[in-house]
């Protein structure tokens, strides 16, 4: 499976030596590049991502800000020049430090970490039973449907629309709210769409097909949605 990984950097030779990094690491996916806390705080509110390479020293927002800014903080690798900051790495739970200028060595060791720590999650996960279906409250009613049924999910302003084969369901839910509570097999494509891959018939450009829809997949989501296609199963 591909490992999704964000890289914040206020400096571009830092940004451009970690992307090249990622580029010679079999099972990573580069899913977005910010040059400032404040850009990578707006990409992970849209995108989820499995590892962060975070600088600490940056303007605007720092490292060590954006990480308390974050909820769900994704597995974390600090980068960074100063060496007294690797205290405060440990404090926040990170999984390494790797001190600038980064060696590949070092670097491919950190990763080697990070993502044996993240597959002894997965295979946990995996044996952890997980209900097949989910309620949704309309105007009148509350709604089963079970996940696997479930073609696509679209945001109608307060609303949002569940769509399967057979029926269409308006609920006054966020689509925010929802997508947390979904299965893996679900992912967002459009800041208005969430999709389940069970159901994807064709990817056509920046589209993707289920039955007889047409859901647009917008730049944003792209690289994510697309690192997890080419992982070839659903995680």
């Amino acid at each position: 499976m591909n490992y999704r990984i964000l890289i914040v950097d206020d400096e571009p030779p830092a940004r451009k030596l970690l992307s090249d990094y990622v580029s010679k690491v079999e099972n990573l996916a580069l899913a977005g590049v910010c040059s400032n806390g404040e850009e990578a705080l707006r990409f992970l509110k849209q995108n989820p991502v499995d590892i962060l390479l975070l600088d600490i020293r940056m303007p605007l927002m720092t490292g060590v800000d954006l990480l308390n800014e974050l909820p769900e903080k994704p597995l974390t690798i600090f980068v960074t020049a100063y060496e007294e900051y690797a205290l405060k790495g440990y404090e926040l739970d990170v999984i390494d430090y790797l001190m600038k200028p980064v060696s590949f060595e070092r670097f491919t060791k950190a990763i080697e970490k990070a993502t044996e720590y993240l597959s002894v999650q997965v295979r946990a996960d995996e044996k952890t039973d997980k209900p097949e279906y989910f309620f949704i409250k309309t105007d009148t009613r509350i709604v089963k449907f079970l996940f696997s049924e479930v073609q696509a999910i679209e945001a109608q302003r307060e609303y949002i629309k569940i769509i399967t084969p057979t029926r269409k369901v308006l609920s006054l839910v966020s689509l925010t709210n929802i997508a947390n509570a979904l299965p893996s097999e679900f992912v967002r494509i459009h800041r208005s769409f969430i999709i389940n891959m069970r159901h994807i018939d064709e990817v056509q450009s920046n589209e993707v097909l289920i039955g007889k829809d047409l859901f647009p997949i917008s730049r944003n989501y792209r690289d994510v949605f697309l690192a997890k296609l080419e992982d070839g199963k659903l995680i």
